[in-house]
């Protein structure tokens, strides 16, 4: 996949921008403040319908507008065009058009154009909480596996429901019934995510670790499924887990009834990431948590790549601060191959076939 122009107005920094990336690395620098990262940030809503980890549509906004618009235009592969543009306003919200055709349903529109981001803000992956590792193992699948996605999404309507009858009560006969058929669906769902998951890892873990060892210090990585249910043989098939879940949720009713939530399921599990076997959250030092997470989208890449034969679009924000200069040559040497690489920087970065968009402030650009 690649992007052939991109068209932003009313975008963050920028009251309008049209950006030409080049077919293969393009290093978009200049200093802080001009608006690399929104370029990219416009990208990323042409491919997952949405802006980078925590931003809302309304934080978008250039200052003073009410509205802003992206049109971006895509070419596969396959050569295969896609047209995408992307129209919100404080009065009639986020509108997205994909070919002149409008999405009624976002989700319909993830992993069209697959893409993989670094942003220093995704640390949060490697340092925050378990929702941050689940989030990118669910954006991982899903831009592949649109069966996953719709499992997602009904899990967390079950979920919802389950969790309501908890707030308010089952101790009535229809409300137990009821409870007792969100957990059975509750049960089928976990054991499909589950599955979906260990599989991703099982291939994703390999990838990783090749390209974790470019990094100084021959240490060891380590990824471990850590499930909320417990010990669990990953081997396991779809009907077997889903009686072990059946099962774990009877013996936690009482707790549950107790606390008024569910207590144990997909969206409870964690991914615990080592290095030395240590573990990388509370051990590496921020520089190692960062090569740490760079190595994680790289890995991504290719795992993405394997899956759909297709090269995602990389958006790779402030990659290379705080990178070892030996470290920093192995990765441009392997995003060479990698398809088309938009790179933002403070700084150009030197290298063959590397193409340099310099960007300025906004109110310079109309001096």
């Amino acid at each position: 996949m690649r992007l052939e122009s991109i068209r932003i107005a009313n975008f963050r920094n920028h009251i309008l921008l049209e950006f030409e990336p080049g077919p293969s690395i393009t290093v978009v620098h200049g200093r802080n403040g001009t608006g690399k990262t929104s370029i990219l940030e416009a990208v990323h809503y042409c491919s997952l319908t949405r802006g980078f980890s925590g931003s809302t549509d309304r934080d978008c906004l250039a200052f003073g507008s009410d509205h802003f618009s992206i049109r971006g235009s895509f070419l596969s592969d396959r050569s295969h065009k896609t047209e995408v543009r992307i129209a919100y306003s404080t009065d009639n919200e986020k509108r997205i058009f994909v070919n002149e055709q409008e999405m009624d349903s976002f989700s319909r529109h993830i992993g069209a154009i697959p893409c993989v981001t670094f942003t220093p803000c995704e640390l949060s992956i490697v340092s925050g909480p378990p929702s941050e590792r689940r989030r990118f193992i669910d954006s991982a699948i899903c831009q592949h596996d649109r069966k996953y996605l719709a499992d997602m999404m009904q899990y967390r309507r079950v979920l919802q429901q389950r969790n309501a009858l908890l707030s308010t009560g089952i101790d009535t006969p229809s409300n137990m019934a009821a409870f007792d058929i969100w957990t059975d669906q509750l049960s089928v769902l976990a054991a499909t995510i589950f599955v979906s998951r260990i599989g991703f890892l099982r291939k994703f873990k390999a990838l990783f670790r090749q390209i974790y060892s470019w990094f100084p210090g021959n240490i060891e990585p380590e990824m471990v499924y850590q499930s909320s249910y417990g010990k669990l043989d990953h081997e396991s098939g779809y009907d077997e887990l889903t009686d072990i879940f059946r099962s774990r949720y009877q013996n936690l009713k009482a707790q549950e009834i107790q606390r008024r939530q569910t207590l144990a399921g997909p969206h409870r599990d964690d991914l615990l990431l080592l290095a030395g076997g240590h573990e990388t959250r509370k051990f590496a030092s921020q520089g190692e948590q960062r090569s740490y997470l760079i190595a994680m989208k790289m890995a991504l890449r290719s795992y993405l790549y394997e899956e759909t034969g297709e090269h995602p679009i990389i958006l790779f924000d402030d990659l290379f601060s705080e990178l070892d200069p030996v470290v920093e040559e192995r990765i441009i040497d392997s995003l060479m191959s990698f398809g088309q690489v938009l790179i933002t920087s403070t700084v150009r970065i030197n290298g063959s076939g590397i193409v340099h968009y310099p960007i300025q402030r906004e109110q310079e650009n109309h001096e």
